[in-house]
């Protein structure tokens, strides 16, 4: 049986192995300049601790997200100009196949927690939940099947993204990483397609960027 990207990240939420890495002490030094608004509720020790698992885990699915994000949302701009059920099916099958040439052999070795971390990234680049990106590319029932997995192992593909609350840190490290201040792992494109939708999205912000500087 044939798997796309989603359903092999979704395997892996399921079945990967966590990992588990060292506190830097010096990160303990780092708060009062990167999250000098951010309240702490708990032991610096705790809170060192999952500031360093968050930046470990967003570093190392920063480049994964940021090209399948770019290939879903292309995907879903052309998607938008095909007319016909069958037409938009036979696509969407195509896009299938290559999302599993791209990433099928990492994302099959990726652990639980990068799982989680990578589809919170998707959707905070595209506004799609990752049950909403298997039913439309494997269907209704295979998202129910999914969800009612991941339900059972305490995971929720309806999940989104809450970047003022839960996921604060998340977007605390993302936002580093965007603004040149914490490398990250890069992750060179594998397809064609990957590359010409990077290149599209790089198109698109520069776009963007222009059009709020006018405003």
């Amino acid at each position: 049986m044939k798997y796309s990207l989603l359903i092999f990240c979704f395997f892996s939420l399921i079945n990967g192995i966590s990992q588990s890495h060292d506190i830097e002490k010096k990160d303990s030094l780092l708060f009062g300049h990167y999250l000098p608004d951010l309240e702490v509720t708990v032991s610096n020790a705790d809170f060192v601790k999952k500031w360093n698992r968050t930046k470990f885990y967003v570093k190392s699915v920063y480049d994964y997200a940021k090209i399948a994000s770019a290939m879903l949302t292309s995907y879903e701009d052309t998607l938008s100009k095909i007319d016909g059920r069958y037409a938009k099916k036979k696509y969407l099958s195509k896009c299938n196949k290559i999302l599993k040439k791209e990433f099928g052999n990492e994302i099959k070795e990726m652990s639980i927690n990068r799982g989680i971390y990578l589809m919170k990234l998707i959707y905070r680049n595209t506004g799609l939940t990752a049950y909403d990106i298997i039913q439309k590319y494997r269907g209704g029932g295979t998202a129910f099947w999914f969800q009612t997995l991941c339900l059972i192992s305490g995971q929720d593909l309806k999940r989104g993204y809450e970047p003022k609350d839960e996921d604060i840190l998340i977007e605390r490290a993302v936002s580093l990483i965007d603004a040149g201040k914490m490398i990250y792992y890069k992750r060179v494109p594998l397809t064609d397609e990957a590359r010409k939708a990077l290149k599209k999205a790089k198109k698109e912000k520069k776009k963007k960027a222009r059009k709020n500087t006018k405003n």
